[in-house]
């Protein structure tokens, strides 16, 4: 694997903004828009004639950052959502499909880290696994139709860009931390933040092995350290740290540009990608977990009892007072099952 050292301070870039080209007739979808990286990300977009939509948790947030990103482009469009609650994931996915017949490039941007170990989904899944994990992979699978059928229609390669970082790859993931329990209760957020990013990866590369061969590029992404609200709950002295380390957010959209825009991205499925878009060499170890990893097994089985219980019960809020881990508890897969049940 690349060097921790050489992602922290990356060579000069060899591929600029002025590198992106004129992307007419192109939908996009960047998720956490309102702010960041997306919201630097959308502007660059929108200046190369992207049609864009970003999603934002906060409509106030989200209605100042279109009004804002007007100044460039009028083909913006902002979307409530919030990847904490699987009901506010669907409606976002329902409400752009209704708008969109098509879209060519979905940026999975949003993204919390370290927040405090009280804090639960909707669902009372961890908030950070939620946030970056469970709710991109239900907002992808809902989106699916529409980018294989994008895919279709125009001969082109369609893209899914998922955000890991630099700390993943060496991170464990433990299912009984997943949910609200003693166990994740003594887990540092440190310690679920990479766990969550190792997920990201392993997504990532799983979507590009399930879906490579119909029309999707599938990569992941290191931004790298960048000038964002992400530190904000890590406290003083480690934000301090994570200050003397971080890049400009110029700097910080430079990969995730390149994977949605260059056509030399088409060649990326199941690729990781680091600062300032290199590519990066996923750790063989890894990818032997991928092989055995039940991750995608895992999170079917959350969005599939999902839909089943929000098919079954007119009234949501029986769902939601019990939760989905009190509702049935299955094994997703066989070798997990024979020491520990998953809950979902």
């Amino acid at each position: 694997m690349t060097s921790t050292w050489n992602q922290y301070f990356p060579p000069k870039p060899e591929w600029s903004i002025d590198d992106v080209p004129d992307q007419s007739g192109k939908v996009f979808l960047v998720t956490g828009g309102n702010t960041g990286l997306g919201f630097a990300t959308a502007k660059v977009l929108l200046a190369r004639n992207a049609r864009v939509y970003i999603t934002s948790r906060d409509r106030d947030k989200g209605r100042r950052a279109v009004d804002e990103l007007r100044k460039i482009s009028e083909a913006i469009r902002v979307l409530h959502l919030d990847l904490s609650d699987l009901y506010s994931v669907r409606r976002a996915a329902d409400e752009f499909m209704s708008k969109e017949h098509q879209l060519h490039v979905l940026i999975n941007n949003a993204g919390i880290m370290s927040s405090p170990i009280v804090l639960l989904t909707r669902q009372r899944y961890d908030l950070q696994f939620g946030v970056n994990v469970l709710g991109h992979f239900y907002l992808t699978q809902l989106l699916l139709p529409v980018l294989l059928a994008t895919a279709r229609a125009t001969g082109q390669k369609v893209r899914v860009i998922n955000y890991s970082s630099l700390f993943g790859p060496d991170a464990r993931i433990d299912y009984t931390t997943l949910m609200d329990g003693p166990v994740r209760r003594k887990c540092s957020p440190a310690q679920l933040y990479r766990q969550s990013k190792l997920a990201n990866l392993l997504f990532a590369l799983g979507l590009a092995e399930q879906y490579g061969e119909q029309g999707i590029v599938s990569s992941a992404i290191n931004p790298g350290n960048v000038h964002t609200g992400l530190s904000r709950h890590t406290g003083a002295v480690t934000a301090s740290i994570w200050d003397m380390f971080s890049h400009s957010v110029s700097k910080g959209i430079l990969t995730p540009l390149f994977a949605a825009t260059s056509p030399k991205a088409d060649l990326l499925n199941g690729k990781l990608l680091i600062p300032w878009a290199r590519l990066g060499q996923v750790p063989a170890s890894v990818l032997e977990r991928c092989a055995q990893e039940n991750l995608w097994d895992w999170l079917e089985a959350q969005t599939d009892c999902f839909e089943r219980m929000n098919h079954a019960k007119s009234d949501s809020t029986v769902f939601l007072e019990h939760g989905i881990d009190n509702v049935s508890v299955v094994s997703v897969h066989s070798k997990v099952a024979e020491n520990e049940a998953l809950l979902i």
